[in-house]
């Protein structure tokens, strides 16, 4: 057991260090942004934050321990609302731009809801379902694109400014620089630690699922979920600190709407699964209403310290029920 769990750490920090050196590898591209493609940014951004679960979800599938990355993916959603937004908040209040809700928050809750509904209807997610999630990221493409187009020269500069920040607070820049100059060589190593850590995380949680006796559903609910979020918590915290708290939430929406769409999407296409009784009961119920509440909060353009407390404690109110409700089934 303690081999066990010394893996996972040392797989979720090669995790982060993999995802910190690929990030760092983006910047010279976040550099040479400028106001015609913001939104290939944007959604590098996305694509970055999300790797983690992405690759724990192809993982799990290739070893024919799928539960782990469906939990891991359904539980990222609640982690990144709950938990870091949460703490976020608390930390400092969180104010939100307009636009960020217009064009990312509605986007968000609509295809959480949508989601949700293809799940429960048929209390599983078929090869089809994941093809129509897969689909449904290109409206998401299009909508961040049309959004672009009706910014002011002046917002769009601050946009392009605001990403490069957020690769630079995700990546912790300069780290890899100091090994390697050449950026390829940083985004191969990255890209290794990040594949070798996923596969040692992966098969960690497996084990301690095993050794516990805990349903695979559940490890990859709470320990995958929360080890997968450790980068994004990391750059919230740092955005917060150093006033651009505004990072913290786009960088949360963009993630939320790829992991829902493109890496459930995956997973559903290639192992299509069924729902068991914590999903039903528990984690889909509380993904909808997280964001129903983020967004709710959101809307008021400030999200509170009273406000990062309730989205706390739907994070810690859903991991309880989990445990209670899965132990018993």
């Amino acid at each position: 057991m303690i081999l066990e769990i010394v893996l996972l750490l040392f797989g979720a920090y090669l995790i982060v260090k993999g995802s910190d050196w690929i990030t760092d590898a983006a910047v010279p591209l976040a550099r040479t942004l400028n106001t015609t493609n913001v939104a290939v940014g944007l959604v590098l951004i996305s694509v970055l934050l999300s790797l983690p679960e992405l690759l724990i979800a192809l993982m799990s599938i290739a070893e024919n321990h799928t539960d782990i990355g469906i939990g891991a993916s359904m539980g990222s959603v609640i982690v990144n609302l709950g938990f870091i937004v949460g703490i976020a908040a608390i930390i400092k209040p969180l104010k939100i731009p307009r636009h960020v809700i217009t064009r990312d928050a509605v986007f968000m809750l609509v295809i959480t809801i949508v989601v949700a509904l293809i799940a429960i209807s048929n209390f599983s997610l078929t090869s089809k379902d994941g093809m129509v999630l897969f689909l449904l990221f290109i409206p998401y493409l299009v909508n961040v694109y049309e959004q672009e187009k009706t910014l002011a020269h002046k917002e769009r500069k601050r946009e392009s400014d605001m990403i490069a920040k957020t690769l630079f607070f995700i990546g912790k820049t300069g780290g890899p620089e100091i090994v390697f100059k050449d950026i390829k060589l940083i985004f191969l190593g990255g890209a290794v630690m990040l594949v070798i850590g996923a596969q040692l995380f992966t098969d960690s949680l497996i084990s301690i699922a095993q050794i516990l006796q805990i349903p695979e559903l559940l490890i990859g609910l709470t320990l995958g979920a929360l080890g997968l979020s450790l980068p994004n918590l990391a750059a919230a915290i740092q955005a917060v600190r150093k006033n651009y708290a505004e990072l913290a939430i786009s960088e949360t929406i963009g993630s939320n709407i790829f992991t829902l769409l493109i890496t459930l999407g995956i997973i559903a296409i290639a192992h299509p699964f069924s729902l068991d009784p914590v999903s039903a009961i528990v984690t889909i119920p509380a993904m909808v209403l997280v964001t129903a509440l983020f967004f709710m909060l959101a809307m008021r353009g400030t999200i509170t310290r009273a406000g990062g407390a309730a989205l706390m404690a739907v994070y810690l109110i859903t991991l309880l029920l989990e445990f209670l409700i899965k132990m018993r089934f």
